[in-house]
């Protein structure tokens, strides 16, 4: 069913799309970069819906390093890791709506990186936004982004992308099932080949329990 169905009478409909498209912010950077970089939507890895809608639409909480004006993508070295940042910020996102329990479907994410990167992992855990502001600040203007130790699990590896040209195509791969029980996200379930169910608090751990 086309988004607008229920909105337009079906001879209207190419129309509003038409506009809408005029206004799409992720559309009009599709375009821009398209244009400026000679490179074909169907085949860049830079043109991906994925790897552009991070830095067509600013994230109003800003990310780990910059505030909403620096645009970039956050990313993970470990599924395990990955899987325990996205738990923690859907807990927040679910705790703000009050919403009852459910069941919230989602779906991994593979994407090769290539660039220079500072890196902060030495540092572990930076201590409070202020210093990770302060630090983003500082960024060498010849680095593509930040590898650094993330607070949702310390041991692993995470990198914050600033330089969309640093990424390469991503491919789909895992689903998995968040079940939130109306106060905190308490277990995962994978649809692999396993159908392995994760207990939520157990992701942010240094031991691996994604391997049985």
């Amino acid at each position: 069913m086309a988004v607008y169905e229920a909105l337009v009478a079906p001879e209207h409909m190419e129309a509003l799309v038409r506009v809408e498209d005029l206004t799409n912010p992720r559309l009009r950077s599709l375009q821009r970069i398209a244009q400026n970089m000679n490179e074909n939507p169907e085949t860049s890895a830079r043109l991906q819906n994925w790897n552009l809608a991070p830095f067509a639409y600013g994230n109003p909480e800003g990310s780990t390093f910059f505030g909403e004006e620096t645009p970039c993508l956050e990313l993970c070295g470990e599924c395990q890791t990955a899987l325990a940042v996205s738990v923690t910020r859907r807990e927040t996102f679910l705790s703000r709506t009050d919403e009852p329990p459910t069941g919230l479907d989602m779906r991994r994410l593979k994407t090769p990186v290539s660039g220079r990167f500072w890196d902060l992992r030495a540092q572990g855990v930076q201590s409070s936004r202020a210093k990770c502001i302060e630090l983003g600040a500082s960024l060498p203007k010849d680095a593509d982004g930040i590898l650094f130790r993330p607070a949702e699990r310390p041991s692993g590896t995470a990198l914050v992308v600033v330089n969309g040209g640093a990424l390469g195509k991503a491919i789909q791969t895992v689903h998995y099932r968040y079940i939130w029980n109306g106060r905190k996200i308490s277990q995962v379930y994978s649809f692999d080949e396993k159908g392995r169910k994760i207990e939520a608090d157990s992701l942010r751990g240094d031991l691996d329990v994604l391997v049985a």
